[in-house]
């Protein structure tokens, strides 16, 4: 079942990392490459980042209603990202660029989700 605001924030996520990677790319890279959170560990890691939070925000006191959210966040991210990949110029690697997104989207939105069902659990919220 497709939860649209699941899938929001996570699309949300994902073009917040890469705006604030943009603005951030000389600092953080000095250039060298062109802006795109594959192309740095600190480019990962924030993405990652936004990705857990994404995850967790979206998540649920029922784990697997918790499980279904943070997967439409992936999805979300994972859109987010071919679009994003799709205005700037895919280049001659962009099949393993989505497949190793969606391997950091699917992950990162999960572990989010999980420890947001966790903290459900334990707070009571």
């Amino acid at each position: 079942m497709i939860r649209w605001t699941s899938v929001l924030v996570g699309g949300a996520a994902f073009t917040v990392a890469h705006l604030v990677q943009t603005l951030a790319w000389q600092t953080w890279c000095h250039g060298s490459y062109d802006p795109w959170f594959l192309n740095s560990g600190r480019a990962v890691v924030f993405t990652v980042a936004l990705l857990v939070v994404a995850g967790a925000i979206v998540s649920a006191a029922d784990w697997r209603e918790s499980i279904v959210r943070g997967a439409n966040a992936a999805a979300g991210a994972l859109a987010a990202m071919i679009i994003i990949l799709a205005v700037v110029g895919p280049g001659n690697l962009f099949p393993i660029v989505i497949a190793f997104g969606a391997v950091i989207a699917v992950t990162s939105t999960g572990a989010g989700a999980l420890a947001g069902w966790g903290m459900h659990r334990t707070m009571k919220i």
